[in-house]
């Protein structure tokens, strides 16, 4: 819009005379709106391939270094603790 047509615009608007605003500007919404739905699957579905990673990396090590899931590394890690807990335990009464 030309600025002789905004004082032609206004002119006609303070006589009284309502004029039809004309905008090349089109005004959307750029965010999408959230869908729980997708959301939720992606999340379920990362932790069942979690899951299943960690069952095939027990399996797969079962199979090759034919030791039991009791005798894995984070297993022992796990036992450790526990044993490091009850013996500070033990002492302080």
């Amino acid at each position: 819009m030309s600025l002789w047509e905004k004082w032609e615009r206004e002119k006609l608007e303070k006589q009284g005379i309502k004029v039809e605003r004309h905008s090349d500007v089109e005004i959307y919404e750029m965010r999408s709106k959230v869908d729980i739905r997708k959301q939720v699957w992606i999340v379920l579905g990362t932790i069942v391939a979690c899951c299943v990673a960690v069952y095939a990396a027990l399996v797969l090590e079962a199979l090759y270094n034919g030791r039991r899931w009791s005798e894995t590394y984070i297993v022992y890690l796990f036992a450790e603790k526990e044993m490091q807990r009850q013996s500070i335990s033990n002492n302080n009464p």
